[in-house]
């Protein structure tokens, strides 16, 4: 791949529409009370290195569950976050493959080539990656849900409660009924050292 100055230009732009993640907040956790949500970023962050080690659990392409659940949320850089309630009045995946599109129209040939074969028919479950992408999701989100329930936010049970009916794979069912059952602090509770 032999990128000219105009290509260069054009993935500069890429990066910084990549950026505007940070600024999207997942809206979902409006409806649950939550004031100020973790961004979408955050979220494909999590979800990414979740999904890379729950490939590794279920014998998969790790590397590719992680590219998917790194830019599934892509699109969401132009049209933001769409919770459940709104997507009932707005057909977000038909929006969703447009904008994806232009993105990747934007960004130099072999580039944009590449990144369509990570995504292309995410959503759908075609292959063993997406499913376990998919799962990831809903592991990532309940685990959020989980962090929002603890720090007072009882609507966020719901999400808990409906992500569990959604995982597929045998490990991310495995992991669902543990996140009920886990503390969101337990993992440092043993790492400080308090001494008098």
């Amino acid at each position: 791949m032999k990128e000219s100055k105009k290509d260069f230009k054009k993935l500069l732009n890429f990066f910084y529409e990549l950026g505007q993640l940070k600024r999207v907040a997942r809206s979902g956790w409006w409806l649950a009370g939550v004031k100020n949500p973790e961004s979408v970023a955050e979220h494909a962050w999590r979800t990414a290195a979740i999904s890379y080690i729950l490939g590794l659990m279920e014998k998969a392409n790790a590397e590719r569950c992680a590219l998917i659940s790194l830019f599934h949320e892509m699109p969401e850089c132009r049209i933001n976050d769409k919770h459940k309630v709104e997507q009932r009045y707005i057909d977000e995946k038909k929006i969703s493959e447009k904008v994806l599109e232009e993105q990747l129209d934007s960004v130099p040939k072999e580039i944009g080539i590449e990144l369509k074969k990570i995504l292309e028919g995410y959503g759908k479950d075609l292959s063993r990656e997406q499913e376990i992408a998919r799962d990831a999701d809903y592991i990532e989100c309940t685990l959020t849900a989980k962090e929002y329930l603890e720090q007072g936010y009882k609507k966020a049970q719901n999400w808990i409660d409906n992500c569990k009916k959604c995982v597929k794979t045998k490990n991310a069912k495995l992991l669902m009924e543990l996140i009920d059952k886990s503390n969101t602090e337990e993992w440092y509770a043993n790492l400080k050292n308090i001494k008098r």
